[in-house]
């Protein structure tokens, strides 16, 4: 299919890049704003100072997850808006398929007339032609009279040619015979096929209506989707206002309160790391995750292949680069560069529900409530096939799809897509 998205340029946004250090601040969603601390200002001796980072940092916890709260209500919805224009282009593809097949069969029922009223033609032709034939020997017989077979009997020198003469009237006459009822069987057949054709022209005026009610049920959505996309555009200005006010505070932070977030996100990294390799070692003595229906395992060349591959062997970038990691995993498969957030891919390329997830594609939250960051700027994995979503948090991490969804999936609804609108398989 070609399937539309709703692209941030549509809504009169660009993709920001966000550095690593503003992810990793953003991550423990930690921080001070001048305004919101004056401790570190007054603090004199490193205690002071650091029980005044202790302090600044709780503030600034506080107050991201109060932006992190409003911006989490805003995605959701966002995520409805974004739901409902997948649904809406779903139905104008799908109405559009439907014109295409009317159209097609309009086409084969002009053809059929034509065929028709061409076949009409030639019986006619054929009618006026044996009429004509018809006439011309009446006409004949007309001019010469009864005398001339009468002639024709006594001018017979022999009884064999008085019996051939004989055969001969009869035979004249049986000619005629059969093309008047030539004629008359052409003359049926005309009238049969003149009630096909209006039958034909009848309902080709049905489906031309048809074809009409269409169309029209086509602008209708297409209506609606220019509605919910103006929608959607107003709801990403409140959204990315409420970012940039997170940012806003994280870019006020103190030097201190910095280096006390990068020891707190070292911790939780090793943290989460431990508890991952826990998980996983629960897996293993249990049994894999049963794959889904006709998924199987991704094998071969070619670029989803190349994809897979690049998801197992691209490292992570770093705590809080889920959207770099899986830029990172499309580059080194050679497929391309698609920059921005992971709230930014999931506004751009996915509008599909995740019931209908194929391997290489990515799933993505526009808000996830695992972090002030995942709240603000959402989370992003690729599935790789065999119900696997691999992800980046800090670490590559592989995740059963329904965990994926249960983990980041509270907010707003997960959704999946082609990544640039390729699609790999």
């Amino acid at each position: 299919m070609s399937r539309s998205h709703v692209r941030l340029s549509d809504a009169g946004l660009t993709p920001r890049a966000v550095t690593r250090r503003d992810a990793l601040r953003i991550f423990m969603g930690a921080g001070l704003c001048a305004a919101l601390a004056p401790h570190m200002a007054l603090a004199a001796t490193t205690q002071e100072r650091l029980d005044a980072a202790q302090l600044s940092y709780e503030e600034a916890q506080a107050e991201l997850e109060r932006i992190g709260e409003e911006y989490s209500a805003i995605a959701s919805q966002v995520s409805e808006t974004q739901v409902e224009i997948g649904g809406v282009t779903t139905q104008i593809n799908d109405t559009q398929t439907v014109i295409d097949d009317t159209q097609g069969k309009i086409d084969d029922k002009q053809d059929e007339i034509s065929d028709k009223q061409e076949e009409i033609e030639s019986t006619q032709e054929k009618i006026e032609t044996k009429q004509e034939q018809i006439g011309d020997r009446m006409t004949a017989a007309y001019k010469s009279g009864p005398r001339r077979t009468l002639d024709l009997l006594l001018s017979s020198a022999t009884f064999e040619e008085l019996t051939s003469s004989i055969f001969y009237l009869d035979k004249v006459s049986e000619s005629e015979r059969e093309m008047i009822e030539e004629v008359k069987e052409l003359k049926a057949a005309l009238v049969t096929q003149r009630a096909e054709l209006e039958e034909q022209k009848a309902e080709l005026e049905s489906q031309k209506a048809e074809l009409e009610s269409q169309k029209a049920e086509l602008e209708s959505y297409k209506d609606d989707l220019e509605e919910l996309q103006e929608q959607q555009r107003a709801e990403l200005e409140d959204a990315r206002a409420k970012q940039l006010e997170s940012q806003e505070l994280v870019e006020s932070l103190s030097e201190e309160v910095q280096e006390l977030m990068a020891q707190r996100d070292a911790e939780l990294l090793a943290a989460q790391q431990a508890a991952e390799e826990a998980r996983r070692r629960e897996e293993e003595a249990a049994r894999q995750p049963q794959r889904p229906q006709g998924d199987v395992p991704v094998t071969g060349s070619g670029p989803l292949a190349a994809v897979v591959s690049a998801c197992y062997s691209t490292p992570s970038p770093g705590s809080g680069l889920c959207a770099a990691w899986v830029t990172d995993v499309f580059q080194n498969a050679g497929i391309g560069s698609f920059w921005g957030n992971a709230d930014d891919m999931y506004y751009s390329w996915c509008t599909t529900s995740t019931a209908n997830i194929q391997p290489g594609m990515i799933i993505a939250v526009n808000s996830s409530p695992t972090s002030n960051a995942g709240r603000i700027y959402g989370h992003i994995g690729i599935y790789v096939g065999s119900n696997t979503v691999m992800h980046n948090i800090g670490y590559v991490a592989s995740y059963s799809l329904s965990q994926w969804i249960s983990v980041y999936g509270p907010l707003c609804t997960p959704l999946c897509g082609w990544l640039g609108g390729i699609a790999l398989s």
